[in-house]
This record gives structure tokens, sequence and C-alpha cells, in this order.
């Protein structure tokens, strides 16, 4: 059997002993636990301090060889109890681009007793010690790998109190619902800026950027659009009227795009987004299945990155986060 095959048989029965969850309780079941080096090395010692008792017949070696195998097997105890009633919660995680250290905030609980040098994280990223008598919350960052939904993958914890003979540790994979976003990729200029027809006819609509007029007060008005000034020198409640040019909206396609591969081109989506919010720009998005109309703003930003982030995933259905259709994410 090849190593892989090796290692994805453990992860299946990883998900079968300990399946994924919110909130996982760490019993006898889902902690395992070995002697270490150090351990090794102190059976080993025992072991020999016992042949030379036997073969010199002291009864003071004998002793000290039953110590030593007594006090590894109570390490034993003490090691797996460290671990053993701690529920650990996943409360949060931040969203972030494919690349970024994601922020997880997870709630450890003691289970009425204190704990102490607890090392938690993912191999590869942050891995914290903690000791703690109370429940604690704590921040841990983690690499985001790929866009959807946040899977970082199992977390491990493991324990060596309190003499370091035997190593405790558990891989336990919290569920999180927040979104990884495409990498953003600034190198191509945003359409607009080609001249390449992307932008629709120099129109206007109502908006806060030209002065166009007055009109009559209404209950409905906006205190800030009031012509106060006016009113003081003719008695008459007037509103301001304002204008802002449509003509520069910009339209991004998954079609018309540079990239090459699709996480190319997402990448490329992605950054023009940001550019256009960035630069105040109303845009538009047209991916096959959404379109999500011309606007602005940090709301509008957030469901164009949404959708990017959960285009052809496989998980935009289950999630229901992202509907197409009516250009609106939930």
């Amino acid at each position: 059997m090849s190593e892989g095959a090796v290692k994805r048989r453990y992860r299946q029965w990883l998900d079968r002993r300990i399946p994924p969850a919110a909130r996982v309780t760490l019993d006898q079941k889902r902690i395992f636990i070995l002697p270490t080096k150090g351990g090794y090395t102190w059976l080993f010692v025992a072991a020999l301090i016992f042949i030379l008792a036997a073969n010199y017949a002291n009864s003071l070696a004998f002793g000290l060889s039953f110590f030593m195998v007594s006090l590894f097997m109570l390490s034993i105890l003490h090691t797996w109890r460290n671990l053993a009633g701690i529920t650990l919660i996943s409360k949060s995680a931040g969203s972030g681009h494919v690349g970024d250290l994601i922020p997880v905030h997870l709630q450890l609980q003691t289970g009425g007793r204190g704990r102490q040098s607890v090392r938690l994280g993912w191999p590869e990223n942050e891995q914290v010690t903690y000791s703690f008598e109370t429940d604690l919350d704590v921040s841990l960052r983690v690499k985001a790998t790929s866009r959807g939904w946040f899977r970082p993958g199992r977390m491990r914890l493991e324990s060596l109190y309190p003499l370091g003979f035997c190593r405790a540790w558990s891989w336990v994979q919290l569920e999180m619902q927040t979104l990884i976003y495409p990498r953003p990729d600034y190198t191509h200029p945003v359409p607009s800026l080609l001249g390449a027809g992307e932008e629709t006819g120099v129109q206007t609509r109502s908006g806060q950027d030209d002065f166009a007029g007055f009109r009559r007060f209404k209950e409905t008005d906006l205190a800030g659009h009031v012509d106060w000034k006016g009113y003081a020198r003719t008695s008459e409640l007037n509103t301001k009227l304002f204008e802002e040019p449509i003509g520069h909206q910009v339209k991004l396609s998954l079609e018309h795009n540079p990239g090459v591969s699709l996480e190319d081109k997402l990448s490329v989506l992605a950054g023009w987004c940001l550019r256009c919010e960035a630069t105040n720009k109303p845009f538009s998005l047209s991916v096959p299945g959404t379109e999500l109309a011309a606007d602005g703003g940090r709301k509008h930003l957030k469901q164009c990155l949404e959708t990017l982030a959960l285009f052809a995933s496989g998980s935009d259905r289950a999630s229901g986060s992202v509907k197409s259709g009516g250009g609106r994410a939930e």
C-alpha cells in the first residue's frame, strides 16, 4: 500500500473516530498517548538497572528500578488527565483572501480542573502553549490555502505534562462558517482604464456628487440636504438636489478576463472589485449563473467577493449563502 493510501485511510479513520463538529470534548476515545524519546530512555535505564540488580542481588537497585517504572506509569495517567475533559468550542473566524492569515477564535473549557502546558494549533501554522485554571478564549492564526468555505484541517492538541515521559495528543476538526475569497491579482488594469468599451453611456442619477438645483422640501428628506441659508432669507423650505454621473460604471465579467485558468480569472476579478471599491467606481459583476447589478459600497463588494469565493466550488448550493438571479447575497 502506498504512502498516500495509508494517509487517506488514516484520515478516514479519524473522521469516523473524531467527526468534525463546532464543539468537541476530549475523552478516552479522542485522546492518544505514547512515550516520548525521553520516556523510552527512562524505561531503558530502568531495565538496565533491573538487570544489574539481578546479577548482583542488590535490593537497593531493585527498589530504584521499580520506583522508576512506577513513576513512568503515574506519568501516563497524569499526562492523559491533563487533556481529558477539555472542551473546544469554535466561536468565529475572520474572512480573508487565499494566502492570508485568518484569525480563528476558540474557547477552551477546563471541565472543572486546571490544565498545564497544553499546546494547540495547526502543525504548519501558529501553535501556542497555554496553562489555564478557568475557561479561556484564545485566538490563533492559520493560513488560508483555498477559496470557498474555510476548512483549516485538523488542529492538534498535545501535552507532555508533568514529566515529559509521555505525549498525549488529539486531532480535532472544528467547523467554521466563514468564506475565503480568491487571492486578488492587481497586475491587470481595470477594464474602464483600457478604453475597450466596457463603460456605459454618460448619464446621471440622484446622488451626492454634483449640485443640480432645488425642489420643495418633503418630510422624508435628509436634514443635511435642506437649504437652510435660503430658508433664512426667504422663509421658504427647499431641498438641495444632487446628481452623480453613471457613465463610468464598470462591467466586470469572467468571460472578458485576461486570466488563464479559472482560479487566475477569479483572482483578476477579485483584484478589479477591490480597486473599483477603493476608487469609489460603481461596478457590476457577471459570472455564469449570477448577475450582480452595478453598485458601490462595502456591502456590494462583499456580495461580489462571496460570489467569486463560491463560484464552481460545489458549496454554494449547500450553504445557500449566495443567491443568483436577484443579485443579492445573504
